[in-house]
């Protein structure tokens, strides 16, 4: 109790060691030897935090103004990288990717901004805002780095990161759910587009790309 309030975040950072936050610090329990080790944040509480036991490394942030992003190694305790954006307040979710040197970060009022990480580089690849919105979850793809799963309480986005040479970017693609009664909200059709819909094209009906003359 003297370290502080255990979080309920928890990760595994190799096969036999579990890790979380607590107060000040991040505790390392080995499973196995029941032994625990403990690594201390030096500026204060610890916020944001995430773990890849692939890379056997750990993340977090600091709860402090202007809060820095802090990759650890396991078991050495080495602090490989210090990660600096433009947040003000607070982050409030970290995801590491499962393959690939990539860390997603998401930060609160005021910015409330998603941004992905080359952590082995120190680069911040692209950043989203999304004022106002609180998020719930953040994961990686296991099976794709360029794809983000983001939650709140009301919706589920899928954000792709696309590249452009050296040029990332992040799309927006919003997960429609079942109503109340299972029933999913009407697809618009790109390639049949609808005759009955209010459109000034009297003729035939056709593909949009037709009539654009795209085919």
């Amino acid at each position: 109790w003297v370290q502080g309030p255990i979080s309920n975040k928890i990760g595994f950072v190799n096969n036999h060691t579990v890790c979380y936050p607590c107060g000040n610090y991040i505790l390392f329990l080995d499973t196995e030897t029941k032994k625990k080790t403990v690594l201390e944040c030096q500026t204060g509480q610890v916020g944001a935090f995430a773990v890849n036991g692939n890379s056997k490394v750990v993340a977090f942030s600091d709860r402090k103004l202007n809060p820095f992003i802090y990759i650890y190694t396991f078991p050495e305790l080495n602090k490989l990288r210090e990660l600096k954006g433009n947040v003000q307040l607070d982050y409030t979710l970290l995801a590491f990717s499962f393959t690939g040197p990539y860390l997603a970060s998401y930060s609160s009022i005021p910015e409330f901004v998603l941004s992905v990480w080359n952590w082995q580089e120190n680069i911040l690849l692209c950043s989203e805002s999304q004022p106002g919105v609180t998020a719930t979850a953040l994961s990686f793809n296991p099976m794709n780095w360029q794809q983000l799963c983001f939650v709140n309480e009301s919706s589920l986005t899928i954000w792709d990161i696309e590249r452009n040479n050296e040029e990332h970017y992040l799309k927006r693609n919003p997960v429609k759910f079942p109503d109340e009664q299972g029933s999913l909200p009407p697809h618009e059709d790109f390639f049949s587009p609808d005759p009955h819909s209010e459109n000034p094209y009297y003729g035939p009906v056709m593909p949009i790309s037709a009539i654009a003359g795209l085919v």
